[in-house]
């Protein structure tokens, strides 16, 4: 117990002795000055720079986007001519012929590679340029037609 008593003593004294030397040490701050400049600065040549005028951009109608169905069915389109849509729109080709047949759609415009069709497969194009474009299904002279763009 004795020794107990002892190993606790020194260790406070340690403590103390190490606490002792992290206490007073005055290091003087050094505050550090800016210099205020109250002088009125020469005059600067200013360049001017042209600026460009923006682009005019044609407006898009605010419509939301609408999607139409072209139906391949009976060996015809059904479509009402002329067929108008908004530019955004998209048009979906089905194919509605009979499981057997396989219909190629294809864009007379080069809007799209040439794209055959099984049995209820679709095509869809979204049109973001106006104008009026046409298309048609291989070896169907009534199936075709064309779709005008505003």
């Amino acid at each position: 117990m004795r020794i107990k008593t002892i190993i606790v003593f020194l260790m406070l004294i340690a403590t103390s002795v190490f606490f002792a030397g992290c206490i007073g040490d005055d290091d003087p701050v050094i505050e550090e000055t800016i210099p205020v400049i109250n002088e009125t600065p020469e005059e600067v040549e200013i360049e001017e720079i042209p600026v460009e005028e923006p682009e005019v951009v044609e407006e898009i109608p605010a419509v939301d986007p609408q999607t139409y169905t072209i139906r391949m069915e009976h060996y015809m389109v059904r479509i009402p001519s002329p067929f108008e849509i908004n530019r955004g729109d998209t048009v979906v080709w089905r194919n509605n012929q009979d499981p057997k047949r396989y219909l190629t759609v294809v864009s007379e415009n080069g809007l799209w590679e040439n794209t055959t069709l099984g049995y209820r497969q679709t095509l869809l194009y979204t049109f973001n340029e106006s104008g009026t474009y046409n298309f048609s299904v291989i070896g169907q002279s009534r199936m075709s037609g064309s779709i005008v763009v505003n």
